[in-house]
């Protein structure tokens, strides 16, 4: 599975996913102009775009991409603020060409989908999960894992005794985003030994370390990690 990263963080999310057939966008966070130059104006190869929720930093180039013909799917809610969004349904799989899509429900503050989409041409097995405090499923013959681990629960909560960060925000990120330490109870809880590389996403400028989460996943997995 070929794996592009345009853009994570805060300040926008969007990846690029290929098996060499299909052509995917998770997420379109950014500005339309900078997927284009992500993809080296090659917009017109991209198949679809998985979004997972409604905020800006996942959803901002929706009409765009819908103006340009690429289908966008989404939970319900999202068809409500953009009409062109075909709702993908976590009852039923969705099928784009060569790919074969499972969306599920995970915990942000508004609804959020994670995906799992296999390739029917390479059997690979690509997980994507963001923006969520943890996952109430386990999974098998995962490939590629594209994962979100925003912060370590000791750096946060010594930067509330400091007074460094509020409450009320560190209590926010808590309940709304993964932790390098559930990540690492995830990957226990799942069969990860078919696991080829592990993309960290939206790690926190402050609240994260980078070389860390990596050594952690890296020894727990045995698996190609790549921080982002």
């Amino acid at each position: 599975m070929d794996i592009r990263i345009l853009a994570t963080g805060s300040s926008g999310n969007c990846y690029r996913i290929s098996d060499g057939h299909t052509a995917l966008l998770l997420d379109a966070g950014i500005p339309f102009k900078r997927i284009q130059q992500g993809l080296r104006f090659k917009t017109g190869d991209i198949d679809g775009c998985l979004v997972t929720h409604r905020h800006g930093d996942h959803s901002k180039a929706i009409p765009e991409l819908s103006r340009r013909g690429i289908p966008v799917y989404g939970p319900k809610d999202l068809q409500e603020l953009f009409p062109t969004v075909t709702v993908a349904n976590t009852q039923c799989m969705l099928h784009i060409q060569t790919l074969d899509i499972t969306a599920f429900f995970v915990h942000h503050d508004v609804p959020c989908y994670g995906y799992q989409i296999k390739s029917t041409v390479t059997a690979e097995k690509l997980l994507y999960i963001t923006d969520t405090a943890y996952v109430d499923y386990t999974f098998t013959g995962v490939t590629h894992l594209l994962i979100e681990a925003n912060y370590e629960q000791e750096i946060i909560m010594n930067k509330v005794r400091a007074k460094k960060v509020s409450a009320c925000l560190a209590k926010r990120v808590i309940q709304t985003h993964m932790s390098i330490e559930t990540l690492l109870q995830l990957l226990k809880a799942n069969a990860m030994k078919t696991v080829r590389q592990i993309y960290l996403l939206h790690l926190s400028d402050s609240n994260s370390d980078a070389a860390r989460f990596k050594a952690q996943v890296q020894q727990q997995t045995g698996a190609e990690v790549y921080v982002f």
